[in-house]
């Protein structure tokens, strides 16, 4: 990949990660209130929930989480840590069939900090 390209790539996830960020710590104050199924949606439903019970924002933040692990894939950037790909965990957690995972209140207070921590 030449220079432009992959200074042009590189702007492109630094915008898309910003706004995933900004997103996310606009919505999970609620989610940490409410309970709500932030983390559920086409991807995660494990007990295929109709869409008007699955969050507005849900399917919204995973297409920015998948644009941002594609773009960090495309970049061989690594994926531990980023945004994108705490999302997607948190996404995997609450549809797991553990019996100790954490439901969407405490899911949402543990990215909230991962978010607010500094890089």
């Amino acid at each position: 990949m030449n220079d432009a390209r992959r200074e042009k790539l590189e702007h492109e996830l630094a915008e898309v990660e910003a706004a995933l960020r900004a997103d996310l710590l606009r919505a999970l104050p609620a989610v940490v209130e409410s309970g709500s199924l932030l983390f559920v949606n086409s991807e995660w439903n494990p007990h295929g929930l109709l869409p008007h019970w699955i969050h507005p924002q849900a399917e919204d933040l995973l297409q920015q989480a998948r644009a941002c692990v594609a773009l960090r894939e495309v970049l061989a950037l690594p994926l531990a840590g980023s945004v994108g790909e705490q999302f997607l965990t948190a996404c995997a957690e609450a549809a797991s069939g553990d019996e100790q995972r954490r439901g969407p209140r405490r899911l949402a207070e543990w990215l909230l900090g991962a978010l607010r921590e500094p890089r």
